[in-house]
């Protein structure tokens, strides 16, 4: 299948969405722009690929795109092999991780995992107000869809603790020949690190807290731990690396076929981004996805992510990666420029079909 006949065309229209003294350490990073879709000439046919090459793109160098058609193979990359801050999308790889060491039997979806007061992660981490006291179990299965679901951080690093570390996870994914998707820090430690904090409490795991705690930090502290994290390559990953691991899992590559399907019906069920990539896609698509969100610090977004698998009523697939680093434009913004990106892809395999 071709993606080609789109009749879509992207206006790019400068806004300043990113602030070159935190783009990352990339002489290509400049600033981000606003983005509107439009009706252009379908005389003309370009192909889906052209057609990405010819836009307004060089203002905006700071963001990270991935698309992989799986059933061709034709991709179409922007800034493919720069590395980005993943956030939350980070716990898909440890996800892929912590499955595979299931297929191997090495540990059980039913195997309990003890969380105590001291392992509760800053941000979102919903599973602590379900914890009584200074310790709970819950199970693998539990703590997977939760990180993977509703983004839960304590839950995520409670699942990369019970596997010996980060060191474990990109082991793994080593094994698997996944490439430029690095984990390195838990999100007790990344969070944090991304606006410049020390010592977390486990206070902090109450998201509203978690953002106090940052209003309240000076001015100075925050602007160089926001500096630091848009350029530390730790917990980062590149457009392409993403996609092919995506691209993978869809093909049953990285996990048997059981944890394949359970991986993308969480995905599939998850209640996040829903005005991100989703809010592209017509009803009768689909998407199995993952966002990432880092912290509004000093007028600027951290990250705004999203990456996923959208799917076609008749078996079409489509890998997309989308990242937002450094934003100074609102978040509304931010998720309007994937919801377009997703529509177009709809969009120009929508109209090869019917060639």
């Amino acid at each position: 299948m071709k993606l080609i006949g789109i009749y879509l065309g992207i206006v790019l229209t400068a806004v300043g969405f990113i602030n070159t003294s935190y783009a990352r350490s990339n002489p290509n990073s400049h600033n981000i722009t606003n983005v509107s879709v439009k009706s252009s000439n379908f005389k003309s046919k370009p192909t889906f690929k052209s057609t990405l090459n010819n836009l307004n793109l060089t203002a905006d160098r700071g963001i990270g795109i991935g698309i992989l058609d799986l059933n061709n193979g034709e991709s179409w990359f922007h800034n493919r092999k720069q590395q980005f801050p993943m956030q939350s999308v980070y716990k898909l790889p440890i996800a892929i991780a912590i499955l595979k060491l299931v297929d191997e039997k090495k540990i059980s979806l039913d195997r309990p995992i003890t969380i105590t007061k001291e392992n509760f992660a800053p941000g979102n981490s919903p599973i602590v107000k379900e914890i009584k006291g200074n310790r709970a179990q819950f199970t693998v299965r539990d703590l997977l869809t939760r990180a993977m679901s509703v983004s839960d951080n304590t839950a995520s690093d409670a699942l990369v603790r019970s596997i010996g570390g980060t060191s474990k996870v990109n082991e793994i994914l080593l094994k698997l020949k996944i490439y430029n998707v690095r984990v390195d820090r838990l999100e007790l430690q990344m969070q944090p690190d991304s606006v410049g904090l020390e010592n977390p409490l486990p206070e902090w795991s109450d998201a509203k807290t978690f953002e106090a705690v940052i209003q309240q930090a000076p001015t100075s502290i925050k602007q160089i731990g926001l500096k630091k994290y848009l350029i530390d390559p730790r917990d980062t990953a590149t457009p392409e690396g993403l996609v092919n691991m995506l691209a993978k899992l869809q093909k049953k590559q990285l996990l048997s076929s059981d944890s394949t399907a359970l991986l993308l019906q969480i995905m599939t069920n998850s209640p996040s981004g829903q005005k991100r990539l989703k809010a592209g896609l017509p009803k009768n698509w689909s998407i199995a996805h993952k966002t990432g969100t880092g912290a509004e610090v000093l007028g600027v977004g951290s990250a705004t992510n999203d990456v996923g698998i959208i799917s076609s009523p008749n078996g079409k697939h489509i890998a997309i990666a989308v990242f937002i680093p450094g934003s100074k434009v609102s978040l509304k913004e931010r998720e309007k420029l994937m919801a377009n990106i997703a529509a177009m892809v709809v969009k120009a395999t929508e109209q090869d079909l019917e060639r």
